[in-house]
């Protein structure tokens, strides 16, 4: 059941679950909804009442939401103008004619050439190719330099190393074969993030769990690894 109740002159929407619960819950989901669960019995001016006390917590909750996906400038539109993240820092699009398809990017700028600018999906192609590209090298690149670390622990070079854009995981590793897939959203997140996420994958032929062991093992090749870990969190 959707509703509604007024903090600070806003308007907040939220998402009402009755079900047999003794205390009431609310929860600020990933993509900002709100969801509230109480039960039957409980009146809904006791439920505005909670939500009231927890204005708050709500607000702050929206505004760090809000903030994190701001972060993660990503492309709608690939349009002129469009803000986007190129691995970190905020670009703008620049979108322009040409008779050859490509990117040249200079930082703050994203130049977009296609053959028919109000063609949206070539305009989506042209732009998903080049960040692919950028970001394969960029993290071949990185495992290169951060593989010897964990050679001389016994890790074997990777069978594979993959690719694909995956909705809840910045990588993973499958250490019986060999394999280490990365997410194509980390062409968003600054450098250091990335690093971290491949030391991360790379620690797991070692210990496959997140055991102690295993963060003392990615802190032996990365001792700053807690504070790119809460910045990839902001992402």
């Amino acid at each position: 059941m959707r509703r509604s109740i007024t903090i600070n002159g806003q308007e907040i929407f939220y998402e009402l679950t009755r079900k047999r619960v003794r205390n009431m819950n609310l929860r600020i989901r990933h993509d900002g909804t709100i969801a509230v669960s109480a039960n039957t019995r409980v009146p809904q001016y006791e439920i505005d009442r909670f939500l009231t006390e927890k204005s708050d917590f709500i607000l702050k909750g929206l505004n760090k939401t809000y903030e994190r996906m701001s972060n993660a400038a990503r492309p709608t539109e690939y349009a002129d103008g469009e803000t986007v993240n190129v691995f970190g820092e905020k670009c703008e699009i620049r979108l322009l004619q040409g008779a050859r398809p490509k990117v040249i990017y200079e930082y703050p700028v994203v130049t977009l050439i296609v053959k028919d600018p109000s063609s949206a999906d070539e305009r989506r192609r042209t732009y998903e190719r080049w960040k692919k590209k950028l970001l394969k090298e960029k993290i071949l690149e990185m495992c290169e330099y951060y593989y010897p670390r964990f050679e001389e622990k016994g890790v074997e070079r990777p069978k594979e190393i993959k690719f694909r854009t995956m909705t809840s995981r910045w990588g993973c590793c499958r250490p019986t074969l060999g394999i280490l897939t990365f997410n194509y959203n980390l062409f968003e997140v600054p450098e250091e993030c990335t690093a971290y996420v491949v030391v991360h994958e790379f620690a797991h032929f070692i210990h496959a769990d997140h055991s102690t062991r295993f963060y003392r093992e990615v802190e032996r090749v990365m001792p700053d690894y807690r504070p790119r870990r809460k910045l990839l969190n902001e992402y």
